[in-house]
């Protein structure tokens, strides 16, 4: 309804490419949050732990507890306060025990299954659609093309009567009758249910009996919708939980046990899932035991996680923000617009998170401060239900729009009087190629040096992610040792090339074919070093 006009707007004033109802809420929820985390500021607090040892079994409990209190340990002083009422022989004061079900989830509507793609097989939103299209559409598992699931686009997670009828004859053969669960169906009020649930279209086509005809990227997604189905119509999964106190000179200390004693819906799913035992040795109240070890830590509460592709989904949904059909096309938006980057969360982390870029903050400033009525979740989840209501013969469509022009119109107006028209930073160099002047601009790999005469000069010039420029293959090799030279741009500003073996080869020659040689005094470089001297 606004992209259009909006994206012109942004366009014009800001050269940001696009903007819509939907794909703004979701670049304000990432920039929200790294503004969220540029302000937090960590409190400190501590934890005190304990290791025991019965029978070769080892282990921990948790202080839980001070004087019947909830134990809130904020400095080393009350933590050590603590630590040393806590020297002597523990006793077990208390020990709870529970059974405890776990039911399984209902099987995958799209926003789901992108997020447990992304989660547990590293799929972004696009790529699941994609591999997901593919195995709908059909493939030639040897008796002809078929078509491998249902649709996959869907909020509900109805299975047909037939389907469960097989699935239910499938869990007795393999499982056993214990196994057989409740069909339920757990539709949001909003679900339009147009389509059942992503399933296989025949539990005939196990996934290794179609392996050889898949690729590895349609074997494990199949593989994930096929486990699901089957264990949404399976029995609970039941645990023995163990809770164990552990007290000393009025701390409680608690140690936690967990043992799966019936796998339920986990026989097919167990695959998917992160939970592991936890074991207890057999423990008796009153019973006096010796901590092996006692340990106080320190912490720092840490802000709030940047979205992953699977919590920015989840929280789209649950925001009422867009539908599932639309989430992998919004989140491939944002990132192709500039706006946003996938990265790795730590340098030697497998989970990928968002970071907006300064084009995205920008954009998402710039919205706030004249489109606040409008890019909001709030707003936007009650639009959605207005289009439901439209789609659903309750509400007239001329009405709905005809109120949201009313208020968006004066917003344009006012936006395209006051909006500030932002001119591209200068880098402070022409141009190699025209001599025009070389500005810095956002795209979709982040920020880079490009000709402020684009389009008819068309040089650009990338830069790395600590702020500097990424060297260019110069088209020639190292006549020193063979590796290719690289032009490079010096600390003055300057430009020479250099091996791209360096350190090991410290080969440069200028721009021109002349070999850079480093001055040298009495042997030594003439870099100088600055030693930092204590003053007096």
């Amino acid at each position: 309804i606004i992209g259009f006009k909006l994206s012109k707007l942004l366009n014009n004033k800001i050269k940001s490419k696009s903007a819509g109802r939907v794909q703004s809420v979701a670049l304000k929820l990432i920039v929200e949050r790294e503004k969220e985390i540029a302000a937090f500021i960590p409190q400190e607090y501590w934890t005190i732990d304990a290791k025991f040892k019965k029978d070769g079994t080892e282990f921990s409990a948790a202080l839980a507890k001070v004087d019947g209190a909830k134990a809130d340990l904020h400095s080393e002083e009350e933590a050590m306060a603590v630590y040393n009422r806590c020297q002597g022989d523990f006793t077990v004061s208390e020990i709870r025990t529970a059974r405890r079900k776990r039911n399984p989830l209902p099987p995958f509507i799209t926003s789901t299954l992108q997020q447990e793609a992304s989660t547990k097989l590293s799929f972004s939103a696009k790529r699941t659609m994609s591999v997901a299209q593919r195995l709908y559409e059909g493939i030639d598992i040897g008796s002809g093309q078929e078509g491998l699931i249902t649709y996959m686009r869907t909020d509900s997670t109805r299975l047909s009567d037939v389907f469960i009828r097989s699935a239910r004859d499938v869990i007795t053969e393999t499982c056993g009758k214990d196994y057989l669960g409740f069909y339920r169906v757990r539709n949001d009020a909003g679900s339009q249910d147009a389509h059942e649930a992503i399933r296989p279209t025949s539990l005939e086509n196990t996934p290794e009996k179609i392996k050889g005809y898949l690729t590895s990227e349609q074997y494990r997604l199949y593989k994930m919708i096929y486990a699901r189905a089957l264990a949404s119509l399976m029995s609970a999964a039941q645990y023995d939980s163990t809770t164990a106190v552990l007290s000393q000179n009025g701390c409680d200390f608690n140690a936690q046990g967990s043992t799966l004693v019936f796998d339920g819906f986990l026989k097919v799913y167990g695959d998917y899932d992160s939970s592991k035992d936890v074991l207890l040795p057999k423990l008796d109240e009153g019973e006096q035991m010796t901590a092996e070890e006692l340990k106080a830590n320190q912490h720092f509460t840490e802000p709030p996680a940047r979205y992953t592709e699977a919590r920015l989904i989840k929280t789209l949904e649950e925001d009422g923000i867009g539908r599932p059909s639309t989430y992998a096309m919004i989140i491939d938006t944002i990132q192709q617009r500039g706006y946003v980057t996938l990265e790795k969360a730590t340098e030697k982390s497998r989970t990928k998170v968002f970071r907006p870029t300064e084009q995205g903050v920008l954009t998402t400033e710039k919205l706030d401060e004249f489109f606040d009525q409008i890019i909001n979740v709030d707003y936007t989840a009650k639009m959605e239900e207005k289009l439901d209501s439209i789609a659903e013969g309750s509400a007239m469509e001329s009405s709905v729009l005809h109120d949201f022009y009313n208020r968006f119109q004066p917003l344009l107006e006012k936006a395209y009087e006051g909006m500030e028209k932002i001119q591209p930073e200068k880098v402070g160099e022409t141009c190699p190629e025209c001599g025009g002047e070389l500005v810095y601009r956002n795209g979709k790999y982040g920020k880079f040096i490009s000709c402020a005469n684009f389009p008819k000069c068309r040089y650009t010039r990338q830069i790395e992610k600590d702020g500097k420029e990424k060297p260019e293959p110069a088209g020639k090799m190292c006549p020193r040792c063979g590796h290719e030279l690289l032009k490079r741009r010096s600390r003055y500003g300057t430009y020479f090339l250099g091996c791209s073996d360096f350190p090991r080869c410290n080969y440069m020659e200028s721009l021109t074919g002349e070999e850079i040689v480093p001055k040298k005094t009495a042997g030594k470089s003439t870099a100088r070093k600055t030693t930092r001297r204590r003053s007096s």
